[in-house]
């Protein structure tokens, strides 16, 4: 109990404190609902401070359930949404997701320990899946450095539109809601 007291100390007098989840509703709202239950644990943590929804469609229901959480809610055509989120973000430090993501439930401890470890490069909760786990880490290894979702970056790298290094690959996984 003490420890984790501790690493709360030092997390909250860090600049990377406030961590942002920006989330692409590139779905249904009962996607990006079930990205938000899986979130609220961070927020009672502390960990996470605010959320950005970016949706392409303009779907009213998508736009109730970010009002409805406290989110900011941003319309942006899909290759410029991590950017316009990234605008609007509060946290020096950002999540990238997808509505339907749902990352596991030891996230928090592993993202707080790469940034008490590793400050200064981004990392990537990726996805479950063999294919999928595949297809991604080809993406990121052979493809030019670009954002996605599952990655904890920095918020002036979101907006610049590129990484600087490749990502750390954290231990946990994030899955996909069934839609």
């Amino acid at each position: 109990m003490q420890v984790a007291g501790l690493r709360h100390v030092a997390l909250r007098h860090n600049q990377w404190a406030m961590l942002t989840a920006v989330i692409r509703a590139d779905g249904p709202a009962r996607a990006l609902a079930a990205t938000f239950s899986a979130l609220i644990p961070a927020v009672a943590e502390g960990f996470l401070g605010h959320a950005v929804v970016v949706d392409a469609d303009g779907e009213g229901e998508v736009e109730r359930l970010a009002d409805a959480t406290g989110a900011t809610y941003v319309r942006a055509a899909v290759p410029e949404s991590w950017h316009a989120g990234a605008a609007q973000a509060r946290g020096d430090w950002l999540l990238l997701l997808s509505a339907g993501d749902i990352l596991q439930p030891n996230w928090i401890q592993a993202t707080e320990r790469h940034l008490l470890l590793a400050p200064d490069r981004p990392a990537l909760l990726p996805l479950s899946g063999v294919a999928a786990g595949l297809k991604e880490r080809a993406a990121l290894s052979f493809g030019p450095r670009r954002l996605r979702a599952g990655l904890v970056v920095p918020k002036g790298l979101v907006l610049a539109g590129r990484l600087n290094a490749a990502p750390r690959r954290l231990s946990v996984r994030r899955e996909r809601a069934v839609s």
